[in-house]
C-alpha cells in the first residue's frame, strides 16, 4: 500500500509540474486577421502587405519572413513638415487588448526582392516573429491572400 501511495504521489506531482510548465512555456495567443498582399504585374519586385493583430498580452513584433519573399520590412508612414515619408521600424509594439493595424497610410509591410508576379488569388505564407514580456521568442505563420 505504501508503494502505491508513493507512486500515486509521484504521478500527481509529475502531472502538476507538466501542467505548470506547459502553461509557462505556451506561446501567447495572437490573432492575425485580414492578411493580404497587393498583387503585382510583370517584373515588379515590390509590394505591400496589410493585416490586423490582436493579443491579450503585450508583445513585440520583431520581424516578418517568407520563403517566397527575400526582404520584408516593417514601415510606418509619417507626415513631417507637410511631406509624407516612410520610416522603417525595427520592432513594433503590440499593446494587449488593442487591435494593431497594418494599413494604408500607416504601418505596413514592404515586400521586396521576389521572383515573378504576385497574382491575385494566390496565397503567400508569412511568418511573424514575436517576443513576449519575458523576452521569449515565438513565431506565428499565416497565409496572406494576394488581392
Amino acid at each position: 500500500m505504501k508503494t502505491l501511495s508513493r507512486k500515486l504521489l509521484k504521478f500527481i506531482l509529475f502531472a502538476f509540474a507538466f501542467l505548470i510548465s506547459t502553461e509557462i512555456l505556451a506561446a501567447p495567443d495572437i490573432k492575425i486577421e485580414n492578411a493580404w498582399i497587393a498583387s503585382t504585374e510583370g517584373d515588379d519586385d515590390m509590394s505591400v502587405a496589410y493585416m490586423s493583430l490582436f493579443s491579450n498580452e503585450d508583445l513585440i513584433l520583431t520581424s516578418v519572413t517568407s520563403q517566397r519573399i527575400k526582404t520584408i520590412e516593417m514601415h510606418n508612414t509619417i507626415q513631417e513638415k507637410g511631406i509624407i515619408k516612410m520610416r522603417m521600424a525595427h520592432e513594433i509594439k503590440i499593446d494587449h487588448d488593442k487591435t494593431f493595424e497594418f494599413k494604408s497610410g500607416g504601418h505596413h509591410l514592404m515586400l521586396m526582392d521576389f521572383k515573378g508576379p504576385l497574382k491575385a488569388g494566390q496565397k503567400v505564407k508569412l511568418t511573424l516573429h514575436f517576443k513576449d514580456k519575458k523576452n521569449q521568442s515565438f513565431d506565428k505563420s499565416i497565409n496572406a491572400v494576394i488581392k
